[in-house]
């Protein structure tokens, strides 16, 4: 019970520093206060999430943290970066490893050449990890991209293209390597 009010009072009283002074960039405190930061500045966070775990980077313009959803039971392992341009949605049940990123824009620092030869490259599109999914440690997952339910994304793959549901994928970039069973 003391516990529970200490963490209270301390997410209160960090809640009001980073109104002050805007939104953390970096979370790097327990699961708990992590989720009410989230929440307080605009991210869909179910009441049954606490597994946010440190430190989690947020990338993104002001009022970015509108663009996160985070449905129940999901589990973020730590030293996750998570670009918030666009919306990115965990559904029930996604695990992420420790190091994953998800990525929903890119860019090439405004360099014309690139952006004019890669324009599919280029943009702001909406990331969706479906119920199920697992991402494991140090995986990327690109912009537009939707990881099926129950999909397994291996440590260190490169997903630039769509997991179907039930699929192991592995590499870089990521390719179905087996369905699960």
């Amino acid at each position: 019970m003391l516990k529970s009010l200490i963490r209270s009072i301390i997410a209160k009283t960090l809640i009001c520093w980073y109104v002050i002074s805007g939104p953390p960039r970096i979370l790097h405190y327990s699961s708990s206060i992590n989720v009410e930061i989230l929440k307080a500045f605009g991210a869909n966070i179910s009441d049954n999430t606490e597994g946010i775990f440190a430190p989690i980077t947020i990338h993104g313009p002001k009022g970015c943290y509108k663009n996160l959803s985070i449905a129940e039971n999901c589990l973020l392992n730590g030293n996750n970066y998570l670009d918030l341009n666009g919306r990115i949605t965990l559904e029930e049940g996604v695990s992420l490893g420790p190091g994953v990123i998800i990525m929903s824009h890119n860019a090439y620092n405004r360099n014309e050449y690139l952006e004019s030869r890669l324009p599919h490259t280029v943009g702001i599109k909406e990331v969706l990890i479906k119920k199920g999914a697992g991402i494991k440690a140090g995986a990327l997952v690109t912009m537009g991209v939707t990881v099926g339910e129950n999909a397994v994304v291996a440590g260190n793959a490169v997903v630039n293209r769509d997991v179907p549901a039930n699929c192991f994928v592995a590499g870089v970039p990521a390719k179905v390597i087996n369905e699960i069973k």
